[in-house]
């Protein structure tokens, strides 16, 4: 029953996010790195996200100085993780393009001063990305194996909560199915037609597992993510289901 009330609860919420009025807002930073660099001093790497309007919204990642002057500027993307390097005699950051496995790094030979990218800790209103039309400062590279699983945690550990939800979304949609499963098999794999209220449930169990899938990927459409972070929260979430199903259904057995 919990996992019946948890699921209604989500998709409501999940729901009403999808369908209710989209409404334009003003640029923002989301991830912000400071570093300091020998040849500019104190400066600050940030994702810098414009407006989608329904869908993701477009991002770069900006470098910009002590006063707020552009210095470099990425190309525009809708899924980008900033990850620094603070042990060298150079601290550095690097840029990471979830969706196409890009590394961006920096040029510093090709950075120059440009125009207020950041007033009072923010953008200026002006300063939506997909109008910009800037990006130099980086060259980009195709990332490692190693670097993409790196990302990858650095991006669940900057989002815990999303991450936790993301697998408890698939905790109950797993669960939906995995009951039945259990059942399946404790009569021994075979296939027994199902009648009236079991055959009912089974549908509407499979119904609701294809309609958690179609509204994560809705989601998706809204706030993209890598791969690796959708098969790690998917495949967690199946096992959690299963382990928590199985003991229910051989309690119901015993």
């Amino acid at each position: 029953m919990w996992e019946k009330c948890c699921a209604a609860a989500m998709l409501l919420v999940l729901c009403c996010g999808l369908f209710s009025p989209a409404q334009a807002h003003s640029p923002y930073f989301g991830q912000r790195e400071k570093i300091n660099s020998p040849d500019f001093e104190a400066i600050e790497f940030a994702v810098l996200y414009g407006d989608g309007i329904i869908f993701s919204n477009p991002a770069q990642v900006v470098v910009f100085d002590s006063e707020g002057h552009l210095l470099a500027a990425t190309p525009l993307s809708t899924a980008l993780l900033i990850r620094c390097d603070r042990s060298d005699v150079q601290p550095t950051c690097l840029a990471y393009d979830e969706l196409q496995g890009i590394v961006f790094e920096p040029e510093y030979e090709k950075w120059a001063q440009g125009r207020i990218i950041e007033e009072e800790g923010r953008p200026p209103r002006d300063a939506y990305p997909e109008y910009l039309d800037i990006e130099y400062g980086f060259a980009q590279r195709p990332a490692t194996f190693i670097e993409k699983i790196s990302f990858s945690a650095v991006s669940m550990v900057n989002s815990p909560i999303a991450t936790l939800l993301s697998v408890l979304w698939w905790a109950i949609a797993w669960s939906f199915v995995a009951r039945p499963f259990w059942r399946w098999k404790r009569n021994g794999l075979q296939i027994i037609p199902l009648k009236g209220w079991s055959a009912a449930l089974t549908v509407l169990s499979i119904l609701a597992f294809l309609g958690m899938s179609f509204l994560a990927a809705c989601a998706w459409l809204i706030q993209p993510y890598s791969i690796h972070f959708l098969f790690f929260v998917f495949i967690l979430g199946a096992v959690i289901a299963v382990v928590l199903t199985r003991r229910k259904a051989v309690v119901e057995a015993d």
